[in-house]
């Protein structure tokens, strides 16, 4: 049986959880990955993780593409969670409570799962904190001072969203020192784990859907040589 193929990186640090055999694991996704996947003819697609600054993010074309093929595709976490709501009634397979939490549109943001992150090197360690994960570390505070960390975290860039800088303002908000959060809880990493046990479960294939519009931007990231279009992609901001 052909591996499945998993784009994962911080959501899974601090995971005990080993990457059962048949999983493929790759680094989070950019634009064009999902499409130089298919070639691979993989028995399914997770995505947790995705690039959002250092290059195009995920086209939701590509996921199109992959359904419209007959290969699963099942998101989670982060960016898989944000495309999987978005693409839900296309086939997508939504995985865990943030898929549900931007389903239903309890939450909306996109930031609110983004992190920085180490690279490749240092296995994508986190090195912020998502908006989900400070809620679900601090779920257990007065609710004063709950209310407080969030309403600061919900101001800071996703790349200012760390223990200490919090720490820090609600200091100067409070007056006091800020609760300890219970950083061994993640939603994201236990979403991401979700997706990990059903993939190794196996999935159905989706039901058939036409392929997406062969515009030429998305002939071009079918090409081999597809990635050196993405920079002009980026400039023309078009898909």
């Amino acid at each position: 049986m052909r591996d499945a193929i998993l784009f994962a990186g911080p959501s899974l640090w601090g995971s005990g959880m080993p990457i059962p055999p048949g999983i493929a694991l790759r680094p989070p996704a950019a634009c064009g990955d999902i499409v130089r996947a298919l070639a691979e003819r993989p028995r399914a697609i997770g995505l947790v993780d995705g690039i959002f600054e250092t290059r195009p993010s995920v086209w939701h074309k590509e996921i199109l593409a992959a359904l419209a093929e007959g290969v699963p595709v099942l998101g989670a976490a982060s960016l898989g969670a944000v495309r999987a709501a978005e693409l839900h009634s296309c086939g997508m397979i939504g995985v865990g409570a943030i898929f549900r939490a931007y389903r239903s549109g309890l939450i909306e943001r996109d930031d609110a799962v983004m992190v920085s992150h180490a690279p490749p090197a240092l296995a994508h360690r986190p090195l912020t904190v998502a908006l989900v994960d400070i809620g679900a570390c601090t779920r257990n505070w007065p609710d004063a001072d709950r209310r407080l960390v969030l309403r600061i975290a919900d101001r800071l860039n996703f790349r200012d969203r760390n223990w200490d800088r919090l720490a820090a303002l609600f200091r100067e908000r409070a007056g006091r020192e800020m609760p300890a959060p219970d950083r061994a809880i993640s939603r994201k990493r236990r979403d991401a784990e979700r997706l990990v046990s059903r993939l190794a479960q196996g999935v159905d294939r989706p039901v058939a859907c036409p392929p997406p519009p062969e515009t030429p931007w998305f002939r071009r990231l079918r090409q081999p040589t597809g990635e050196a279009a993405l920079g002009r992609y980026a400039e023309a901001g078009r898909a």
